[in-house]
């Protein structure tokens, strides 16, 4: 969502007229926010034809000036041709991200059969979901995380891939998408194996190798439960914030990453501390949480319709001293239509 650019200032023009500008060569430091937005009417219906003239963004309740508003669609809801689309989005882009995360807990054989489940409605979605235009990913956590499918939009290799992470394989090493293709490994270091060893870590390392993305990156992550050092239960709550969380949030914001917690639990009276933290995720990065689950089939389908189009609103905002979170109200001139956005991102 959020990523720092270093642009080189030219010399000014050499007329009395020009204004003054700072020496060649010298740096100005800017911060660029992007926020996908999904704007529909009191009916859910998703509202086409906006243009940055119709978003008003403040960010700490100071009035931002929006630099561009592209529109994401996998045209189930447009029908005709760019240059004929009956809206006036600055740019319009049919590409989608998404990888299946499977979570696999410590005691695997317990959730083996809800583990296959899931595999089976990803199956279902590659093979029946997936549109010309997307780019899909399969990883997998187990003492760490391992990337099984970077992204393609090849349907067997993702079959392959998605069949992969029932076993405990080292995962791919090498990017797969060539020189310029999106990517969760091209820039992998030894990161990848040393520091991914919690699932917050590995989120963390999705958002920072999916930055250059330039659209919105929505992460399915089943898993039983989330726990790091750190975090403790007590009252039935998660008590304490893991030193993960945070880095992982700043992460996932900035690289405008959504995440969708789908549990992995079947038992309706499970401990309710167990949502604690995937609820948390979910919210924190603008996604949802999928508590119950008899398939995961329509959790799936959930996410992939909430996909069909969303703008991404981008702006410039000033350096800012220090680190914290950043709250941003993204609202609409129409009062009759209704907007879901990220609403903030911590630096």
């Amino acid at each position: 969502m959020f990523k720092r650019i270093l642009p080189i200032l030219l010399l000014a023009a050499t007329t009395a007229m020009a204004q003054q500008v700072p020496p060649y060569g010298e740096k100005v430091d800017v911060n660029l926010v992007q926020l996908d937005a999904v704007v529909t009417d009191t009916h859910g219906h998703q509202i086409l034809g906006l243009d940055k003239s119709d978003f008003v963004v403040r960010e700490n309740g100071v009035p931002q000036t929006i630099d561009s508003v592209d529109y994401f669609t996998n045209r189930t809801l447009l029908d005709e041709p760019e240059n004929k689309a009956p809206f006036k989005a600055e740019q319009i882009h049919e590409q989608r991200y998404f990888i299946f995360f499977f979570d696999k807990p410590t005691d695997n054989a317990a959730f083996f059969d809800r583990l296959n489940l899931a595999r089976r409605a990803t199956h279902e979605f590659v093979d029946h979901e997936m549109k010309p235009a997307d780019f899909v990913a399969i990883v997998a956590h187990d003492v760490r995380l391992k990337v099984y499918s970077d992204f393609t939009q090849n349907r067997k290799q993702l079959d392959k891939a998605i069949d992969e992470t029932a076993m405990y394989g080292k995962g791919l090493t090498a990017a797969q998408a060539g020189p310029t293709g999106p990517s969760i490994l091209r820039n992998a270091t030894d990161n990848l194996i040393d520091q991914t060893g919690t699932v917050y870590e590995a989120l963390q390392y999705i958002g920072d190798a999916t930055r250059s993305i330039h659209a919105r990156k929505n992460v399915a992550l089943f898993t039983a439960a989330i726990f790091a050092p750190g975090e403790e239960i007590h009252g039935g709550m998660v008590i304490g914030t893991s030193r993960y969380y945070d880095p992982m949030v700043r992460s996932l914001n900035r690289a405008n990453v959504t995440v969708y917690p789908i549990s992995l639990l079947e038992d309706p009276n499970h401990p309710m501390y167990i949502d604690q933290t995937p609820a948390r995720i979910a919210a924190d990065t603008n996604g949802e949480y999928f508590r119950m689950n008899t398939s995961f089939t329509p959790a799936l389908r959930r996410i992939e319709e909430q996909t069909n189009g969303y703008y991404l609103i981008s702006y410039y905002t000033s350096p800012k001293s220090g680190s914290g979170y950043q709250k941003v109200q993204v609202a609409l001139k129409n009062p009759e239509f209704k907007i879901r956005a990220r609403q903030g991102y911590a630096y």
